[in-house]
Formats: structure tokens, C-alpha cells, sequence
């Protein structure tokens, strides 16, 4: 009998190391400033088109399961239709290539034990006829909005993006 108020206080104590490692106000802020789902759809492969995936999947106690890389493909570059079973092929500084493929939203993902990437990482994205290889590397991050956002401009070359009619921009 002895062992049951042992199994209580292993239980309280593991619910109180979780409680401890989740309370980043760093990362909370970050998850936060994502905003609202999108109404209508759930979280899951789907949710999230367009935002930095590696914000919520980095691993850490409580979170969603880990991805080394992440984004999400367009076939326009105002986001308004994804890029569905578009090519994502990652190439790690070490040689080593993954290839991944666009769901529904447009989004891909590959989890750690799949690839991880040595950086820096070369991306080629194909899309039917279409194609696109990044001009530059990618030195630090597999969350590709945190590069990839919305406005273009000086800090963001905007959301990636294949021309669905073969046109390569």
C-alpha cells in the first residue's frame, strides 16, 4: 500500500518539471504573436499556411512534435493558392538531400529523424514545369517563414512562391 502515495508524488512532481519547462515567456510571446487560428481549421498538417512553423515545433517540453524544416509553397506571390504536391528538395552542407512534398495548404514538413540539415542548406522547389532554386543558402533556420514573410521587402524576400501555369519568376 505504501506505493501508492509514492506513484502520486513521481506524478505531481513530473506534472511540475512540465509546468516549470513550458513557462518560456520568450517563446510564449513568439506563439502568441502568431495570433488566432484560422476559423475552420484545425491544428494539424493543415493549419498555419504561410507562418514559421519552427516557432511552435522546436522540441521543447509541451510543444507540438519537432521539425528540422518547415514552410509552405504558393503558386502566386499574393498567397492566395498553395502549391499542392509541390517538390520541396532540401541539400545539406554534408551532401545529404530530402526530398518532401506540399499537402492541401501548401505546407511541407520533415521531422529530425527523416533529415536534418547540416547548414547551410540549398532548396529547390518544383511544381509541375516550374521550378525555383534559392539565390542564397540557408544558414541557420528550417523554419521558412521566418525568412519568407509577408510584406516583401527589406527584411523578407515574401512568401515562396511556384507559378502554377510553368512561368519561373
Amino acid at each position: 500500500m505504501p506505493r501508492a502515495p509514492f506513484r502520486a508524488s513521481v506524478a505531481v512532481m513530473a506534472l511540475g518539471t512540465m509546468a516549470i519547462a513550458s513557462c518560456d515567456p520568450v517563446h510564449d510571446s513568439a506563439v502568441a504573436a502568431l495570433g488566432d487560428e484560422t476559423p475552420g481549421v484545425r491544428q494539424g498538417p493543415l493549419h498555419r499556411a504561410g507562418q514559421p512553423c519552427g516557432t511552435c515545433h522546436d522540441g521543447t517540453v509541451g510543444n507540438p512534435r519537432s521539425f528540422s524544416v518547415a514552410g509552405t509553397i504558393y503558386v502566386d506571390e499574393h498567397d492566395t493558392t498553395p502549391a499542392v504536391d509541390a517538390t520541396v528538395t532540401l541539400t545539406s552542407a554534408n551532401g545529404a538531400s530530402y526530398a518532401a512534398t506540399t499537402n492541401a495548404a501548401g505546407n511541407f514538413y520533415v521531422e529530425p529523424a527523416q533529415f536534418t540539415p547540416q547548414y547551410p542548406m540549398a532548396v529547390l522547389v518544383s511544381y509541375g514545369a516550374a521550378f525555383v532554386r534559392m539565390s542564397t543558402l540557408v544558414g541557420r533556420e528550417g523554419s521558412c517563414a521566418t525568412c519568407h514573410h509577408e510584406p516583401a521587402g527589406p527584411t523578407s524576400a515574401g512568401h515562396v512562391f511556384v507559378p502554377a501555369d510553368g512561368v519561373t519568376p
